[in-house]
This record gives structure tokens, C-alpha cells and sequence, in this order.
């Protein structure tokens, strides 16, 4: 990476003063062209590295716990609320850690490298989890405690999932704080677009290709995602330097206790009305989302096999990376909280359409390409809103102490999905019981999911909306944001 200068501050594109090549910085990094395209090329590295790591675990193990016979109350702790509670726990801890943290790798990189063995491990683990639970069965855990060989397979899983997502939580926490300390801010939604192009296509070709041989090859794809995560990120850690920062702000002697730090913590975060109403706008689109892991057997249901959602989600994939990277550009274009507005609008009408489900009774070749057709209209409006989202937070949190505010977000974020995960589950089976498989046909309950989804979005767009109100009482694209710093809001 062609890092010219570690002493120019401030976010900004320029000449040098010899009406040389135009400089891009980010802190103390500075970056010509060639720099700044070395830079994307590791970041997109270490993005498709994550990206395969999350996508074979959050696409397989539900499909793996439902073939073992568990209800859909299981699926969705071990899926959704044990992953939300280690969030809740673990994620301010981790990012202001990493905010204050100074040393001669940075205060994000350390941490990263640390978690990223364990990850490839575990991701092993859980690749190899129905041997172990054969052998823990015939150990004579079985008999000791009555579990069936597929209760203890799910219980392996359970565990290994605990502690993946332990060490998980460094990256997701992290890597994108990484980003808005090593990207200059003028490029920041195209790097991210760029980011979810690599993103995208690499789900896509595993889906094309890999995921219709989930269960009858889990093995194989788990051990080759860690082996592959765990060479291909280290990589990307040792070739993006870090910049330097100013040190940390003192705490003062009277807020160093435990508790006292937990008070600062909460009245840093919670100084403004803005911030409290991003916060709810993102919680209750969590809640939206809570069902999502029950739309394979949505879609399994309507008699598609996994090489036809396999194919829906690689052109889907396809689709995306020709559509991010214009998104980006929107979004560095326009202010963020603008579009969002529209985007979450636009996704409440468009949700009924979802509905067909409840009436169809077509063959699986014409509930195909329907299931087509609804990835059509859905796909823009579901791009452009991922694309606004990041470049959002950093419009609107104080940057030095981004991971900080990001952390009370995520906090408030695992809170609901904790209770969303199990509640939507418990909404399945409630809805089996009262559309019963025997009069309705097998899985008709899953139909049921945009119900659930149209409530929440429409709840989310009503926060939204109070979110934009408050933006704008606050002076709108010339607001900025309130650090640690500042006083109270009134």
C-alpha cells in the first residue's frame, strides 16, 4: 500500500503542493490512486474471506437443526438469540476497547488477528459436529441422559455456534470501524458498494455452486471455509497498515470505577434525541428481520429444491454486484437520511406482495419463477437501503469515538434480537397450530412470515420518519455530530 504521509490530518482529496497527483486521506493515511486501489484490493480480500465464513454457517446449520428434528423455537435460539445475547454482552466491551486501545498494529488489527484462529476452528468444529455427537452418543451420553444421537448433535452445534460467535464478534464488530479508520470519507459508500460486490458474488457462486450440497457435504464446506477464512483474512491484516492516532481521552478520576464507567458509557451515547431515535429505528427493523431465518422453509415448501434456491440466490447475487456499486454512488451523492426515508417507504408497499403465498397452489416450476419475480422488485430497494446504512452512521456518530456509539447501537440491537429470535419461532409454531399441516398442507404456517415482516417494517418507518424530523431541527446536511465533548441535549 503506497502510504505517502502519516502526518497530514483531516478526510479530505487534494493536490500536493507541487501540483502533483491528487492525495486521498484518511487520518494520519495518506493515498495516491495506485494506493488507494491496493487498498480496496485487500480490503475486498478480506471482505470475500468474511463473507464465505458467514454465509456457509448462517445458510447450513438451520438446515442441519431442522433435519435433526429440533422445533423452530430451538433454531431460533441458537440462530438468532444466543448470537444477540453475546452481542449484547460483549460488543461495547470489544469496541471501546479497540476505541482507546494504541499500539504499534493499530487499535482494530490486534484484535482482529487474535480472534481469527479460534474462528477457523470452530468453523471445523461445526463441519464435524455429527461425528462428535456420534461419539459423545455412543460414549454413553446417551444413555446417561436419555438425548437421542440428534439431541446431542444439536447440542454440539449449540456449543460450537456459542463460541464461534464469541470469536466472531471481533470481526463483525470491528471491520467496518476498520474501514472508517484506514478509508478516505470522500470514497467511503463506493468502497463500501465495492465491498458488497465482492460480497455479494462470493454468495453467489456459493449458492450457485456449493449450497445445494449442504447436508450431504457439510463437512467439506465447513472445514474449507475456515481453513480458507483463516489464511485469507490473516493476509489481509498484515498487508492494510493502520494510521496513528491521538491518544485517548482521560477518563476523569471520579468515572474509573465499573459502574461509573457503565454511567459515562450510557450518557455519552444517549446525549442527543437523534441518536435515541436511530437506535430505535434500528431495533425494530431487527424485529422485521427476526423471521428471516425461516424462508428456506418458506421456500421448501412451495416444493423448490436447494439447487433451485441455490441458482435464485446466485443470479440474485449477480443481480447486486452490477446494482451496489451505483448505490454507492448514490449514496456519496445524496445524504443518506434522505433516500433511507424513501427506500423504508417504498419496502412497506412493497412487502404485501408476499402475500401470494397464502393463495397459490401453482406447480413448483411456476412458484419458481413467481419466487423470481419478487427477488425482481425487491432487490433495489433492499440494495440501496444496505448501501445508505453505514454511510448513515458515520454522517451522524462523532468519528473518534464511532466504535463506541456503533457498540450502544449494537447493545440495543441484540436486546430485541434476543426476545425476537425465540418470539419468532414460538409465532411458527403458533401459526402451525392454527393453520394445522393436515387441512392446510405441510409447512402452510410459513407462510404466515410477511405478516410479521409487513408489522414491524411499517413500525420501523414510523421511527424512521421521527429520526428524519429530528435531523432536520438539527440544521440536516449542516448537523454535526455531538462527541463525548459535548453537552447534553436539552
Amino acid at each position: 500500500m503506497n502510504l505517502l504521509d502519516r502526518s497530514a490530518p483531516g478526510q479530505s482529496k487534494t493536490c500536493d503542493a507541487g501540483g502533483g497527483p491528487k492525495l486521498y486521506r484518511a487520518g494520519t493515511l495518506t493515498y495516491t490512486a495506485a494506493g488507494l486501489a491496493t487498498l480496496a484490493f485487500w480490503l475486498l480480500w478480506g471482505d470475500f474471506c468474511v463473507t464465505i465464513m458467514e454465509v456457509v454457517w448462517q445458510s447450513i446449520v438451520p438446515l442441519k437443526i431442522k433435519e435433526l428434528g429440533a422445533p423452530n423455537w430451538i433454531i431460533g435460539v441458537i440462530m438468532v438469540s444466543i448470537p444477540q445475547i453475546l452481542n449484547t454482552v460483549l460488543n461495547p466491551i470489544i469496541s471501546t476497547a479497540s476505541d482507546r486501545h494504541r499500539g504499534p498494529w493499530g487499535r482494530r488489527r490486534p484484535f482482529m488477528m487474535a480472534a481469527t484462529p479460534f474462528i477457523g476452528i470452530l468453523l471445523c468444529v461445526v463441519g464435524f459436529s455429527l461425528d462428535i455427537g456420534q461419539w459423545l452418543h455412543g460414549a454413553g451420553l446417551g444413555r446417561a441422559t436419555g438425548w437421542s444421537l440428534g439431541a446431542i448433535t444439536v447440542g454440539v452445534i449449540a456449543v460450537a455456534i456459542f463460541l464461534f460467535r464469541i470469536a466472531e464478534l471481533f470481526i463483525s464488530t470491528l471491520f467496518y470501524y476498520f474501514f472508517n479508520d484506514v478509508v478516505p470519507q470522500v470514497v467511503m459508500a463506493r468502497f463500501l458498494a465495492l465491498i458488497r460486490i465482492v460480497g455479494t458474488g462470493g454468495g453467489a457462486l456459493y449458492s450457485f455452486f456449493i449450497y445445494q450440497h449442504a447436508l450431504t457435504h457439510m463437512r467439506v464446506i465447513f472445514v474449507a471455509a475456515g481453513l480458507l477464512y483463516f489464511a485469507g483474512f490473516t493476509l489481509m491484516c498484515l498487508r492494510v497498515k493502520e494510521g496513528e492516532y491521538p491518544p485517548p481521552p482521560p477518563r476523569p478520576p471520579d468515572r474509573r470505577g465499573p459502574i461509573a464507567l457503565v454511567k459515562t458509557y450510557a450518557r455519552e451515547c444517549l446525549q442527543q434525541r437523534l441518536y435515541i431515535l436511530l437506535y430505535l429505528h434500528i431495533m425494530v427493523w431487527t424485529l422485521s428481520t427476526a423471521v428471516g431465518v425461516f424462508n428456506v422453509f418458506l421456500n421448501l415448501s412451495l416444493g423448490m429444491t436447494l439447487q433451485q434456491l441455490g441458482t435464485i440466490a446466485a443470479a440474485v447475487g449477480v443481480a447486486s454486484a452490477l446494482l451496489t456499486y451505483p448505490a454507492g454512488v448514490l449514496a456519496d451523492k445524496f445524504h443518506p437520511m434522505r433516500l433511507m426515508i424513501w427506500m423504508k417507504f417504498s419496502m412497506v408497499l412493497v412487502v404485501p406482495l408476499n402475500f401470494i403465498w397464502l393463495f397459490t397452489s401453482y406447480e413448483p416450476s411456476v412458484n419458481f419463477w413467481i419466487l423470481v419475480g419478487l427477488n425482481v422488485v425487491n432487490l433495489p430497494l433492499s440494495l440501496i437501503y444496505a448501501a445508505l446504512l453505514m454511510p448513515l452512521y458515520m454522517r451522524l456518530y462523532p468519528r473518534e469515538q464511532f466504535g463506541q456509539f456503533c457498540s450502544f447501537m449494537a447493545i440495543c440491537n441484540a436486546s430485541v434480537g434476543v426476545l425476537s429470535g425465540v418470539l419468532g419461532g414460538l409465532f411458527i409454531d403458533w401459526m402451525r397450530r392454527a393453520w394445522p399441516d393436515h387441512i392446510y398442507g405441510q409447512d402452510y404456517c410459513y407462510r404466515l412470515l410477511p405478516s410479521w415482516t409487513l408489522f414491524f417494517t411499517g413500525l420501523s418507518l414510523l421511527m424512521l420518519a421521527l429520526l428524519y424530523k429530528e435531523w432536520r431541527r438539527l440544521g440536516a446536511e449542516s448537523y454535526v455530530p455531538h462527541g463525548a465533548d459535548a453537552p447534553p441535549e436539552k
